[in-house]
């Protein structure tokens, strides 16, 4: 019985993290870079991206922050695991429903933006250049920006957002 509670708990975290992550964050943001760099900018602007990221979380937060505490970046549960404000035995269960959630956020924009990706890319999908597309689904350092510069800016942006 014990086992099968176990399992039930780590489920249900999993889906917690996921859902909430997949739902909100990740497909409101996922599609409005989409918006931008397929319309090449008539569809929106970078200011559009962000907000639709900000909503995103905002609601994410609202969903699952009262039931699993809303951890929709991994840094957040990590930090949380040092704290002692989460069991280090629900850190696999959080991080695969993360992972989860943005593949098949990322997944779920690839299939309603396809079209529009094969039209933008002319079926020559890059990762940079004039017709990159990647971006849609992940962030990449400018060219101009060393490995060095973009490591310390992701802990930096992780940085405020733990401490935020």
């Amino acid at each position: 019985e014990k086992i099968a509670k176990k399992q039930s708990t780590t489920a249900t975290s999993t889906l917690l993290t996921l859902l909430p992550l997949f739902v909100f964050t990740q497909i409101f943001g996922l599609s409005s870079v989409a918006q931008v760099v397929l319309g090449k900018g008539n569809n929106g602007q970078y200011l559009s991206i962000n907000m639709a990221f900000g909503i995103g979380v905002t609601l994410g937060i609202y969903a699952a922050g009262g039931i699993s505490g809303a951890h929709l970046n991994a840094a957040i549960t990590i930090t949380q695991c040092i704290l002692g404000n989460l069991s280090w035995t629900k850190l696999a269960a959080y991080i695969i429903g993360q992972f989860l959630g943005s593949f098949l956020a990322a997944a779920t924009v690839f299939a309603l933006y396809y079209d529009a990706i094969y039209d933008y890319t002319n079926g020559n999908l890059t990762v940079s250049g004039p017709t990159a597309t990647a971006l849609i689904f992940s962030t990449y350092p400018a060219p101009n920006v060393s490995l060095q510069g973009a490591f310390f800016t992701e802990v930096s942006g992780n940085g405020c957002g733990v401490l935020g």
